[in-house]
């Protein structure tokens, strides 16, 4: 995990749910604080390791530093931490 990510909280955490979009199942993430304020991240495709590593929610330092010999948690691994800077710089409460 890199420096610039010590700030966020431990109460910030990482949900999925999972939906049909057409044929295919997808999974939506969200961020989510301590005080329960949701807001849209990303949506991937649906995998059974993945949807049951966010489904009741993980921190995210937690997922960050997370690592599997599963190809697909890796990628969203790599996808979350490459959408962090993003997320730093339009959610304000996520910094705070």
């Amino acid at each position: 995990m890199k420096k610039k990510y010590s700030e966020i909280s431990n109460s910030i955490r990482v949900v999925g749910f999972n939906r049909m979009q057409g044929s295919k199942e997808v999974v939506d993430y969200y961020i989510v604080n301590g005080s329960g304020k949701k807001e849209y991240a990303f949506t991937r495709k649906y995998t059974r390791k993945t949807y049951d590593i966010v489904k009741s929610g993980i921190s995210v330092k937690q997922l960050l530093q997370m690592r599997s010999k599963d190809k697909m948690v890796m990628m969203l691994v790599k996808y979350m931490s490459l959408m962090m800077p993003y997320f730093l710089e339009e959610i304000e409460w996520l910094a705070a």
